[in-house]
């Protein structure tokens, strides 16, 4: 009869543990990930229901007077975070995996392009012409010059000029 008994008891437990209410996991209720301390200590997720916080990127040596200069001086990206090099022409990412990623934010140049230069200083890569002080004009502008319209064709290359007419 005891034997009964226990199992008589095993089983209401087991019908009540079913019908219970689970815990819910909201993850809004999560907490963004904080950068990690000097130790390295992660995040502390709230109730064993948020995902761990992913590790910081350590800053590549090629790179560390870019991150020092972008705000972290302390040699690690926060996951997620981003920073610019080659005077903004490239955006660099650490990823979740802990890795820095970097890739072009400038529009790739055309293959027809016949010219490649920047009208800005330091600015991105694109179809110019040259006018005769080797100064870039970018590809598809008209400008005067002096007594002339030039006009730089869509591909670059060679600045075409004509005179200009006047009117009387």
């Amino acid at each position: 009869m005891a034997l009964a008994g226990a199992l008589c008891l095993l089983l209401i437990c087991l019908l009540l543990s079913g019908v219970a209410p689970k815990p819910t996991c909201d993850p809004s209720a999560c907490t963004p990930c904080p950068e990690r301390d000097a130790e390295g200590t992660p995040a502390i997720t709230a109730g064993g229901c948020c995902p761990p916080c992913p590790p910081p990127c350590a800053c590549p040596p090629y790179l560390e007077s870019d991150c020092e200069m972008q705000g972290f001086a302390s040699g690690r990206i926060p996951a997620g975070r981003s920073f610019y090099i080659d005077f903004a022409r490239k955006l660099c990412t650490c990823r979740p995996d802990g890795d820095v990623t970097c890739a072009p934010v400038c529009p790739a140049v055309p293959p027809t392009c016949q010219a490649v230069g920047s009208a800005v200083a330091d600015g991105c890569p694109q179809c110019v012409c040259y006018d005769e002080e080797e100064m870039a004009v970018p590809a598809g502008t008209v400008t005067a010059w002096g007594t002339q319209i030039c006009t730089c064709p869509p591909e670059g290359g060679q600045l075409q000029c004509s005179e200009s007419k006047s009117k009387d």
